[in-house]
């Protein structure tokens, strides 16, 4: 089992959802979503993770994103990355991963505040090995950012609250523990 900690925007629009639906493996797993903390393992243990959020967020106020920029990630996966407030969600991200979550800081893997839009690549995603090469599927890619481009979507939200869930050991389940507010 994994904790992480996620925004969850409140994206109504039909076109995004649908989009979402068609190529993200995981849209039945989980909402849309911002990350602050990527899955970490339940020997972090629940009662000291709440602490530590909660201890971080104590220095912090509710704040603006504008997402906007769609980005292919190395791993290519089709994001909406955040344009305002971008710098703001980056630092409340690396503040998280001070004291018990050090451990698990990936610094091998760029962080980029988004929502993912999709999946694109020939293999499947394994989270368990997040660093594997994976085949860009150029046509898909291509064609489903032109879809995504073609509904002219982009989403402004308040950052205010942040959400702990927990994910089974083969991402298959997921479930809200706890809201914390900013």
């Amino acid at each position: 089992m994994y904790f992480a900690l996620v925004h969850y925007p409140n994206i109504l629009h039909k076109g995004f959802q649908s989009f979402r639906q068609k190529f993200d493996p995981y849209s039945e797993l989980l909402p849309e979503h911002v990350t602050f903390i990527h899955p970490v393992p339940e020997i972090v243990g629940q009662e000291k993770l709440e602490k530590h959020i909660e201890t971080i967020l104590k220095n912090w106020q509710a704040f603006d994103v504008h997402f906007c920029i769609l980005e292919k990630t190395w791993d290519h996966w089709l994001y909406m990355g955040a344009k305002e407030g971008k710098e703001l969600v980056v630092e409340l991200h690396d503040e998280f991963y001070e004291g018990i979550l050090r451990p698990y800081l990936r610094e091998d893997l760029p962080f980029y505040p988004h929502i993912g839009l999709g999946l694109f690549s020939k293999e499947e995603y394994d989270f368990n090995n997040p660093t594997a090469q994976l085949t860009l599927d150029k046509n898909k890619f291509k064609n489903a950012k032109k879809e995504f481009e073609d509904l002219g979507f982009e989403y402004r939200c308040t950052i205010d609250k942040l959400t702990l869930i927990t994910v089974n050991s083969d991402f298959t389940e997921c479930y809200s523990l706890r809201d914390f507010n900013l």
